[in-house]
């Protein structure tokens, strides 16, 4: 966290500045307080014009320094949260895929909303809050001795210290509780994420079930809301009996000084104005301590996310002089088995791949994407590990379900821009709406096959030697399939690139249109 603290450092400088400038204000008005009765003891009525004018002086001058203290603190918070969260997506974007896929995009969200901001709230704004506290209590207890009396400082000062032990005995229950609760929290969000998402499979009679799937994750998080609320209030509660056990023996000391005259009234008027006053820094202390130590499973979580799984930086080759080699690669996940004894594809080639569902088609696509890794075996480029590259320039991906953004159609294509513009001349050949108004969509309310036509566009954009694509026509209608497929096939612009599709159409026509084609079931390949 340190990192992140130096971000805003600045800023809590200038706020603990002048939260010392105020507390020294505010430590003085319980002298004014002392002053006046002093003098009214005393019949001295002169100096009330003064001491009034003092008393004012000093509400003013903290009322500035209160202002400032809080635009500060707003300033840090949200300059902290910030950049929590640009380095929590930065992080997630240089993830391998297995490291990334390691929690699911509910969980990362839940991150983002739910355990950023209790960083930011339960740990950064008590850490300032406890440099606050420890101000206000060394300027207190030196005004106390200094205009009070230095036995009512001490007893104040011995029995703090005393009570300071609760946040160790509460703090580690707390943690515990609310990771439990944090955890459950995204567990709900997922919950709500996949039922929300499965709005299609909801009718009379499913309805009543879907919302008891709800009903139970949502009472067993606000289960452990409570036992983390109950564990909170233990703390709150411990704390709250120290500051009365301090309440207790200063009362009792001003007392004893009272009887024995040896401090006047207004030393003992100002003695329980500073009670209060010397109380809440404590107090504040007590409770920022157990809320630090609450957020350590949150915190761990948090950096463990940002420090594992990082993709490596690995030479990115932008040719790709001969191709794709498989040797003797092997893969299994559970009992999913498929085993390639040699599979090469050249440059150049366009390869339709076919088989029965669960043979293992889009198993080899994602191996050569690095997705999914094989247990034994090599696969090559160029001659070279693909293990050991960086293949986004020279490989492009798309299945049937390609990701499509809440965007237009130009910046789905081109990914914000990522991509070159893919052209007026070749977007009409394709897109047969009017341009004028294309940008204004949101093109994840469109039709499937326009999803498949934009994924189809985006891999054309990205230009890229070597293409995979699994079933990316299936919701096409039978013009544009014709269309794009013999773009992928045929034209002089795909000429030298390498296209392997997985296809469910095994009719002679379509087959006839590869250089060759690779049956799945044994990975055989077929020359056409």
């Amino acid at each position: 966290m340190k990192k992140y603290i130096r971000h805003v450092i600045k800023y809590i400088l200038v706020d603990i500045l002048f939260d010392i400038l105020c507390t020294i204000f505010a430590a003085y008005i319980p002298v004014m307080q002392k002053e006046l009765f002093d003098s009214l003891a005393e019949s001295m009525l002169s100096r009330i014009p003064a001491i009034i004018a003092v008393y004012i002086l000093l509400q003013g001058l903290s009322c500035v320094c209160v202002y400032i203290c809080m635009i500060c603190t707003w300033k840090t918070a949200i300059t902290f949260e910030k950049t929590l969260k640009t380095d929590f997506i930065r992080a997630l974007l240089k993830k391998e895929e297995q490291s990334f896929y390691a929690y699911s995009t509910s969980d990362y969200i839940s991150i983002q909303g739910n355990d950023i901001t209790a960083i930011d709230q339960d740990y950064l704004t008590p850490w300032i809050d406890v440099f606050r506290s420890v101000n206000m209590f060394v300027i207190y207890a030196v005004v106390i001795v200094v205009y009070v009396d230095w036995r009512i400082a001490l007893a104040i000062i011995v029995s703090s210290f005393l009570v300071v032990i609760g946040p160790k005995i509460t703090g580690k229950i707390m943690s515990d509780k609310r990771m439990e609760y944090q955890n459950q929290m995204a567990a709900y969000v997922n919950c709500i994420t996949d039922l929300l998402n499965g709005y299609k499979l909801v009718n009379n009679f499913t309805r009543k079930n879907i919302f008891k799937v709800h009903e139970k994750a949502l009472n067993t998080t606000a289960d452990k809301r409570y036992l983390y609320g109950k564990s909170k209030t233990i703390s709150l509660s411990i704390n709250d009996a120290a500051i009365r056990i301090i309440q207790i023996v200063t009362f009792i000391c001003a007392c004893v000084l009272l009887i024995n005259g040896e401090i006047s009234i207004g030393a003992g008027v100002a003695t329980f104005s500073y009670v209060s006053s010397f109380i809440s820094p404590l107090e504040s202390i007590l409770y920022d301590v157990s809320a630090i130590q609450s957020t350590y499973e949150v915190r761990k979580k948090f950096l463990n996310i940002l420090s594992s799984g990082i993709r490596k930086d690995y030479p990115t080759p932008q040719k790709v002089e001969k191709g794709i080699a498989l040797h003797n690669v092997d893969y299994q996940n559970g009992s999913f088995h498929i085993r390639i004894d040699r599979l090469d594809f050249e440059k150049g080639k366009k390869y339709a791949i076919i088989g029965s569902n669960g043979c293992g088609k889009t198993t080899l696509l994602k191996l050569i994407m690095q997705y999914l890794h094989p247990n034994s075996g090599t696969i090559l480029l160029d001659g070279k590990p693909i293990c050991e590259l960086d293949t986004s320039a020279c490989i492009s991906y798309v299945d049937q379900n390609e990701y499509i953004y809440h965007a237009g159609v130009h910046d789905n294509i081109t990914i914000f821009d990522s991509y070159p513009d893919i052209g007026k001349q070749i977007l009409d050949n394709f897109w047969s709406k009017n341009q004028d108004t294309i940008e204004e969509t949101d093109c994840q309310k469109m039709s499937g096959g326009e999803k498949q036509l934009i994924a189809f566009l985006r891999v054309i954009t990205k230009n890229t030697p070597i293409i995979l694509m699994d079933e990316p026509f299936s919701a096409m209608d039978t013009v544009n399939k014709e269309k794009v497929q013999d773009y992928l096939l045929q034209s002089r612009e795909m000429r030298d690139k390498t296209v392997i599709i997985i296809t469910h159409d095994v009719s002679g026509k379509n087959l006839a249109k590869y250089d060759a084609v690779i049956r799945a079931d044994g990975f055989r390949v077929n020359e056409v």
